[in-house]
């Protein structure tokens, strides 16, 4: 098959910087620290991939090609084969359990071949570059199909020599003697662990002051804010968390680092949609300034996880969450995610529930407010009809009584002053319509996130 050249992207020798992720996983950016074992075959190539921007990298899959590899591979004619491309991971130490997540598919030749199988395998580089493969009975992890599909591989990093770097590496192969050009994407990679740290940023649109570009702190304030985690995120986690307490003192700073609500994030690993991971979630708060913190009421977000490629969820108990639309590289460097700014990329649901991921609010960005009651995904802003988040509102003031305030810290006190009222100046119910639409009651506002 005729090799379709990409000039533009350009594959590296070795890694930008000390990393634990997979640097440019969708070889979107040059090819930033992949390396091309055997370029002969394999190349770049445009990329059909859901979710999965405009470039691929693609492998000349045809039997007899592991027995000639024209660049002379150190383990020629063996199997299992070389990698045919593979990124070192100068931060993976001994011991460490890295799991890989990407879309693969096969592109069939001719003669047809009988059998297709994926290699991902473990490999060390030493100080004089010679790569080694680290036998794993596991390394086959599935046949390609003509559709793309997720694979999975998990390894345990093996004890390193000095000077020997750990990494991961693809390979292909067609049996029977036929021809195939296997295509990747997309790639995903989480080293297990702690200390990924996370810098985000949100306002709750249901506390924002646009004229001050700060949310108010009235939960704080009236002493409603509880010490420790008030909900448990909606939904399971690979690694499970919870049980955090604020630190000691942080509900009693004031100004714009004061405390205005807890908050969750969620990390997802791999495709974005159904069926999708969610890694892990953390339970954080979120200050004033609109950013969000750990417990000590400053510092980055602590992760569960040592690094990774994670798309990031913001999310609030009464607001709409927002999804990043690419991974994030995670690791022990903060990154950020600004959910706030006009310019940050965020996930879509597809048709027919595509809608506005976030509140226009002069030049910034906030999170939709109104969902005092969620029936499940895809979750939403209803203002009539079954699961609506108007009763709730009522419902917390004794279901007939809509003219009366309750002081409470509750999921239907929708702009977050400490009261939950259904009727009157700064009622909660106002705001679920304005969310909406205003003129359209039997609308919904549905949350971008799968």
């Amino acid at each position: 098959m005729k090799k379709l050249l990409a000039p533009t992207l350009l594959i590296g020798l070795f890694p930008v910087g000390a990393c634990a992720q997979f640097t440019d996983p969708g070889f979107e950016q040059g090819g930033n620290g992949w390396v091309m074992h055997c370029p002969e075959w394999a190349w770049p190539t445009s990329s059909s991939a859901p979710y999965g921007g405009n470039f691929a990298m693609a492998i000349q899959a045809t039997s007899p090609d592991f027995a000639s590899c024209p660049s002379g591979d150190p383990g020629t004619g063996l199997w299992p084969p070389p990698p045919r491309f593979y990124q070192l991971l100068p931060q993976v130490t001994t011991a460490d359990v890295v799991r890989v997540k990407f879309l693969v598919r096969l592109e069939e030749g001719i003669p047809v071949p009988i059998g297709s199988s994926v290699e991902v395998t473990a490999i060390t580089v030493d100080g004089n570059g010679v790569l080694q493969t680290i036998p794993d009975p596991g390394f086959q992890v599935g046949e390609p199909l003509a559709n793309w599909q997720e694979m999975y591989y998990q390894t345990t990093v093996p004890v390193l020599a000095p000077g020997q770097v750990f990494g991961i590496g693809f390979a292909a192969h067609t049996f029977g003697g036929g021809n195939g050009v296997v295509h990747f994407d997309n790639m995903a990679l989480v080293v297990e662990g702690s200390g990924a740290l996370l810098n985000a940023k949100a306002w709750l649109d249901g506390a924002y002051v646009p004229g001050a570009n700060l949310m108010r702190d009235d939960l704080r304030t009236a002493g409603l804010i509880p010490a420790s985690q008030p909900m448990s995120p909606p939904g399971a986690a690979t690694t499970p968390v919870g049980g955090e307490t604020i630190g000691t003192g942080v509900l009693g700073i004031s100004g714009n680092n004061a405390i205005v609500d807890w908050a969750w994030i969620d990390l997802r690993f791999g495709q974005p949609v159904y069926p999708y991971e969610t890694y892990a979630k953390r339970n954080v708060l979120i200050q004033r300034d609109g950013d969000i913190v750990d417990m000590d009421g400053t510092s980055p977000v602590l992760l569960p996880l040592k690094a990774g490629n994670c798309r990031v969820v913001v999310r609030h108990r009464n607001h709409l969450g927002v999804m990043s639309a690419e991974p994030l590289n995670l690791n022990s460097t903060p990154v950020l995610f600004d959910a706030s700014a006009t310019n940050s990329p965020l996930f879509s649901l597809p048709t027919p529930n595509t809608d506005a991921a976030r509140k226009v609010v002069g030049t910034t960005r906030t999170l939709w407010p109104g969902d005092a009651w969620s029936l499940g995904a895809p979750y939403g802003v209803k203002y009539t009809g079954s699961g609506n988040d108007r009763d709730p509102v009522l419902y917390a003031l004794g279901g007939n009584i809509p003219n009366s305030v309750v002081t409470s810290y509750h999921r239907s006190d929708i702009n977050l002053d400490g009261k939950v009222k259904y009727t009157g100046v700064n009622n909660d119910r106002d705001i679920i319509l304005q969310t909406i639409g205003g003129s359209t009651p039997n609308a919904v506002r549905y949350e971008q996130v799968p």
